[in-house]
C-alpha cells in the first residue's frame, strides 16, 4: 500500500499542465487561472481521499495558493490522465457541487450557496383605511414593516420589540385593529404626531414574547409607573425612567448595583424610593428636578415640617422608632404643634408613614351615670307583684314583667313560664351581678316616680367626659364636722378636777366614680369602672366620730355606643330605733316606760349603678389609611 501511494505521488509530481478556458461553475475564478494552473498532470489517482488533502498536495506541487473552507468535508475518488491543474480543479468543484472563489492570487473552495427562500406571501390587505391581516407566527418587525409599506403610515418599533405575531383581523381601522392585535400579542400601539409607536406591554400577572429574556420593561401612564426589572443596572433604570416620564434626574456619580423588582400602578416618587431603597442613595426634589446621590451627603438632606392634628407634639418623638430618630434630626415646634425633621428623603418618608398612622383622631367618650338606692323590702314586694299583680288596666297583652321594669328600672325583659320563677328568685336575692343592654326612653322618669313614691333614692347622677385611654374621676360629697367632747382629770394636792374640752372632727362623705375607657377600631368601648360610696353611720359616743360605711366595686366590661351597664350587689344594712311617748307621763322615771313605745327597724338597701357611654370622634377616625 505504501509503494502504491508513493508511486501515485510520483505520477502526480511528474505531470505537465496547460491552460484551460473559462469554467462557469467556478463563479468566474477559473477564467483568471494562469501560470501553474496551465501545467498538465499526467495522472491524478485518488481513492476516498479528503478533498483538503488533495488540495494541499496540488498547492505544494504546483506552488499555487489554494485553500478549502472548513465546512467542506467531501471525500473524493479520482482517476484523471493528462489534464491541466485548472481542469482538474474545475472537475473537483463541479462534480461535488462546490464553488471556487478568487481573492487576488488566492483561491478558495467553498461549500454550495444556500438556496434563497421563496418570497414571503403576506396575508395583508389595506383598502379604504381598513386593515385585514392573517398572521400565523410571523415576525413582528417584518409584519409591521409590511403594514407600514402597504398603508403608507410611519410605524416605529422600540428596540425591545421582538417576537412573533398571531391573529386575524378583518376590515378594521388601522389604529383600532392593529392596536388590538398587538395588545393580544404582548405589545402596545401608541399614536404620536405623524407616526405610530410600538413598545412591549405585559398585562398584570401575564407574560409577553421574550419577556423573560429582557432585563428591563417600563411603562408610564400619567404619573403612574409599571415596571419589571431583572438584574437591570440601576443607572440604566434611572435613565429609562427619566426618558419615559419626561422628568429631569441629575446623578451625583455613577450609581452602582442592579435592580430586581416588579411594580404596577405606583406613584413616580414612590417608585424612585423603591429603586434607591438598598443602594445607599437618596433623592431630593427641587424645582421639578430630582437630585440623586449618597444619602449621607449633606447636599442630599432635606427638611420637612409635620403639623400634628390630633396628637400633642411634645411626646411624639418618644413614639418614633429609634432607627428613624437615630438617622435624622428632630425638633419640636410648640407654637405650631409640629415636628421638624431633617434627614434623607427615605428617612423622612418612613417618618411620615409612622406619623400618619399615629396622628389619628382620639375618640371622646361621654358617660352618663345614675346611682339609685332600692330598699330590699320594696324589692320583695315588687317581686310578689310580678307573680300575682295585674298589668296595666285595659291592656290584656301587658304581662307582669311590666311591673318589674316599672318598679325596678333596669332592662326591658319578658319572662314566661319557668323563667318568671327564676327571675323572681334573682330579684329576691337583691339583683346581684351585671346586666348590659339599652334603657327605655322614659327610664329616668320611672326612677323619679319611684323616688316620689319613697321606693328609691337617687344618690347621684354624674356626667363626665374623657379621651380614649385616659382615666376620668368624678367625686361628689361633703365634709361634715362633728363635735367631740373629751374630759381630762387634773389632780392637785387639794382635790381632783375634771377638765372638759371640745374639738371638731372632719369626716369626708364622698361618692366617687373612676372610669377608664378604651375604644377599638370597630367602635366597641371597653370600660374599667370603679365606684366608691362612703356614708356616715351612727355616732355611738360623743367622744368618737361616726363610723364610715363604704361600698365599692370594680368591673371591666365591653359596651357599644349607647348601651347601659347595670352594676348591682352593693348591699347596706342599717338599724334604727324610734321611741314614741305620751307627753309628760312618758318622761317619768321608771313609770314612764309604761307610756312609751319603742320601734326597732332594720333596713337593707341595695345600690344599683347605671352607666351609659356615648362615643364621639372625628369623621376620619375609621377612614382607611
Amino acid at each position: 500500500m505504501a509503494i502504491h501511494t508513493a508511486l501515485r505521488h510520483c505520477l502526480l509530481y511528474s505531470c505537465t499542465v496547460w491552460l484551460l478556458g473559462g469554467a462557469p461553475a467556478a463563479g468566474g475564478a477559473a477564467d483568471s487561472l494562469r501560470g501553474s494552473f496551465r501545467e498538465v498532470i499526467e495522472s491524478l489517482n485518488f481513492k476516498n481521499t479528503d478533498i483538503k488533502d488533495i488540495a494541499r498536495l496540488l498547492a505544494q506541487r504546483y506552488r499555487i495558493n489554494l485553500m478549502v473552507d472548513d465546512n467542506v468535508n467531501q471525500r473524493l475518488t479520482l482517476n484523471l490522465v493528462n489534464v491541466t491543474v485548472a481542469d482538474a480543479l474545475q472537475f473537483m468543484v463541479e462534480d461535488n457541487g462546490l464553488r471556487l472563489k478568487r481573492f487576488g492570487d488566492i483561491y478558495k473552495i467553498l461549500p454550495p450557496e444556500e438556496p434563497l427562500p421563496p418570497p414571503k406571501i403576506w396575508r395583508i390587505s389595506y383598502e379604504d383605511g381598513l386593515l385585514s391581516v392573517d398572521f400565523r407566527n410571523d415576525d413582528v418587525q417584518d409584519a409591521l414593516d409590511e403594514i407600514a409599506r402597504r398603508s403608507g403610515e410611519t410605524i416605529l418599533c422600540e428596540r425591545d420589540v421582538s417576537g412573533m405575531l398571531r391573529g386575524i383581523i378583518t376590515r378594521l381601522p388601522l389604529e383600532e385593529g392593529l392596536g388590538q392585535l398587538l395588545q393580544m400579542n404582548g405589545f402596545q400601539l401608541r399614536k404620536t404626531t405623524g407616526a405610530y409607536q410600538v413598545h412591549p406591554l405585559y398585562p398584570a400577572g401575564g407574560s409577553g414574547p421574550g419577556r423573560e429574556n429582557r432585563p428591563l420593561w417600563l411603562e408610564i401612564r400619567g404619573q403612574k409607573v409599571w415596571m419589571e426589572a431583572a438584574a437591570a443596572p440601576l443607572s440604566r433604570v434611572l435613565g429609562e425612567l427619566s426618558r419615559r416620564s419626561g422628568i429631569s434626574i441629575v446623578l451625583f456619580g455613577e450609581p452602582k448595583g442592579s435592580v430586581n423588582l416588579r411594580v404596577e400602578d405606583l406613584e413616580l416618587d414612590a417608585c424612585l424610593e423603591l429603586l434607591l431603597l438598598d443602594s445607599g442613595l437618596s433623592y431630593k426634589k427641587s424645582d421639578g428636578i430630582y437630585w440623586v446621590g449618597d444619602k449621607n451627603s449633606p447636599e442630599m438632606r432635606v427638611s420637612r415640617l409635620f403639623r400634628l392634628k390630633h396628637l400633642k407634639a411634645e411626646g411624639i418623638i418618644e413614639m418614633l422608632p429609634q432607627p428613624l430618630t437615630g438617622r435624622s434630626e428632630l425638633k419640636i415646634v410648640k407654637s405650631h404643634n409640629a415636628l421638624l425633621v431633617n434627614g434623607s428623603a427615605d428617612v423622612i418618608g418612613e417618618i411620615e408613614e409612622v406619623l400618619r398612622s399615629l396622628d389619628r383622631p382620639i375618640p371622646q367618650i361621654f358617660f352618663e351615670a345614675l346611682v339609685v338606692d332600692y330598699q330590699s323590702s320594696d324589692i320583695r314586694d315588687i317581686s310578689l307583684e310580678l307573680g300575682t299583680g295585674p298589668g296595666i288596666p285595659g291592656d290584656s297583652s301587658q304581662t307582669s314583667s311590666g311591673d318589674i321594669t316599672r318598679w325596678i328600672p333596669g332592662l326591658d325583659v319578658l319572662r314566661r313560664g319557668k323563667d318568671v320563677g327564676n327571675f323572681l328568685s334573682r330579684v329576691g336575692e337583691k339583683l346581684p351581678g351585671v346586666n348590659i343592654g339599652r334603657l327605655p326612653d322614659d327610664f329616668y322618669l320611672r326612677v323619679k316616680a319611684l323616688e316620689t313614691a319613697g321606693k328609691a333614692n337617687i344618690r347621684s347622677r354624674p356626667q363626665i367626659a374623657t379621651l380614649n385611654g385616659h382615666t376620668a374621676e368624678l367625686k361628689i360629697g361633703e365634709t361634715r364636722y362633728f363635735r367631740l367632747v373629751s374630759e381630762t382629770p387634773i389632780r392637785d394636792p387639794a382635790q381632783l378636777y375634771v377638765q372638759t374640752s371640745e374639738r371638731f372632727q372632719t369626716v369626708e362623705i364622698n361618692i366617687s366614680l373612676t372610669i377608664t375607657p378604651w375604644v377599638s377600631a370597630s367602635g366597641e368601648i371597653t370600660v374599667e369602672i370603679e365606684p366608691v360610696f362612703n356614708t356616715p353611720g351612727e355616732q355611738v359616743s360623743a367622744n368618737l366620730p361616726p363610723n364610715i360605711q363604704s361600698r365599692s366595686l370594680k368591673s371591666t366590661v365591653r359596651l357599644r355606643d349607647g348601651e347601659t351597664i347595670v352594676l348591682g350587689g352593693l348591699i347596706q344594712e342599717s338599724v334604727s330605733e324610734s321611741i314614741s311617748r305620751l307627753p309628760l307621763l312618758g318622761r317619768i322615771p321608771l313609770l314612764g316606760r309604761l307610756f312609751q313605745t319603742r320601734n326597732h327597724q332594720k333596713i337593707n338597701s341595695e345600690l344599683l349603678i347605671y352607666v351609659t357611654p356615648h362615643l364621639f370622634y372625628g369623621d376620619d377616625w375609621l377612614e382607611p389609611d
